[in-house]
């Protein structure tokens, strides 16, 4: 059996993309041979029942405590094969961790964190890793130009679409309640965060004009919340009028996700800056073509016509043209859909941690 212990932003009961990336990512190790402890700077386990050979620790926020408690995690969970670090602003205090327990380093890289090259001791400490993953060949690209690894010692773990994510019927109830109109419905699921302005809404609602003058019907439904909601929603008025064109739903439950996917036509996020963009296969999944960005790792998403197109964010010619075409395209093809499945990332999961088992440790444990 292999033992783990994960050092990561947060998992189980957190929000977000990469809380979900680590819960894929350790539920496929456990399957295998692993026995995994986790160690969050967020996100509270407590009432969730998690996966056989999976715990939880209580989330520990400050840099001091959360290096002591790794450490004393680390003695408690001991022999440790494999420290994780599951964000690449921890690589030092994972560094520190695996001398400690004379384990090997595992360091998860996924977007924006890489964009800029670090410098001193984090990047030194990713270069010590002995197996540093990512998330798209776009990120992998971006970290080989500032770090200096081996390109053996850098693999591609892309995300993996959960199986509940599947097309299907439009919910009556949910197209009720929500009272949207006729359509077509443009959908752009994320969150809504100043540290985000990325994500492409504010093309999309200058593009809006453009659109309604070929769908006179159509609305941009905007799921999601976040400190940048209502600045975003002064912004929709101003660019694509006082006219309903827009509309913010606020935070969606995991529960009415998928429904809300089925409800939609298009799912449209001309991201400049996504480390890969999950919510793009989610939405493909359930049967949404997609229009993403270029930039970033949204070519591994969005890889395939069979999934959609990526344009430049800035060229709003481009996107409505995308979006008008996309329309009369029908359903994604799930075929493309099929290689980001769970089945495959787990057996790629497993054969990377089992490839990493079998290189000599980088890190020398202390004395």
């Amino acid at each position: 059996m292999t033992r783990i212990l994960a050092l990561v932003g947060d998992c189980y009961g957190g929000p977000g993309g990469i809380a979900r990336y680590n819960q894929d990512l350790f539920e496929a190790l456990a399957e295998g041979d692993a026995d995994i402890l986790i160690v969050p700077r967020l996100g509270d386990a407590t009432g969730i029942a998690l996966p056989d050979r999976i715990r939880q620790l209580p989330p520990v926020f400050g840099r001091l405590a959360f290096l002591f408690s790794s450490l004393v995690a680390a003695w408690r969970h001991r022999p440790v094969d494999v420290v994780f670090c599951g964000h690449v602003y921890m690589a030092p205090l994972a560094w520190i961790v695996a001398r400690v327990a004379r384990a090997r380093l595992w360091v998860q890289t996924h977007g924006a964190e890489t964009w800029v090259g670090r410098r001193n001791i984090v990047r030194r400490t990713i270069e010590a890793a002995d197996m540093v993953t990512t998330v798209s060949r776009g990120t992998r690209h971006i970290l080989m130009a500032w770090a200096d690894l081996a390109p053996a010692r850098v693999r591609v773990l892309p995300d993996t679409v959960r199986d509940v994510f599947q097309p299907g019927p439009r919910s009556p109830a949910l197209a009720d309640r929500l009272q949207l109109g006729p359509g077509p419905l443009l959908l752009t699921v994320g969150r809504l965060s100043a540290t985000e302005r990325y994500k492409g809404h504010e093309q999309i609602f200058a593009a809006m004009p453009d659109l309604r003058a070929r769908f006179p019907t159509i609305v941009h439904v905007v799921a999601g919340s976040g400190d940048d909601r209502a600045r975003l929603e002064g912004r929709a008025r101003e660019l694509a009028g006082d006219t309903g064109a827009v509309r913010f739903l606020g935070f969606v439950p995991e529960e009415d996700l998928l429904d809300l996917y089925r409800l939609a036509d298009l799912y449209v996020m001309p991201s400049s800056q996504e480390g890969f963009g999950i919510v793009y296969l989610e939405a493909a999944a359930c049967g949404l073509r997609v229009v993403g960005g270029q930039g970033g790792g949204s070519g591994d998403a969005v890889a395939h016509e069979g999934i959609g197109v990526l344009v430049d964010p800035e060229d709003k010619n481009a996107l409505v043209e995308a979006v008008t075409r996309l329309l009369g395209q029908g359903k994604a093809d799930q075929a493309a859909v099929d290689p980001y499945r769970r089945s495959h990332f787990a057996a790629a999961a497993r054969l990377l941690l089992a490839r990493l088992q079998v290189r000599p440790r980088r890190i020398r444990g202390g004395s």
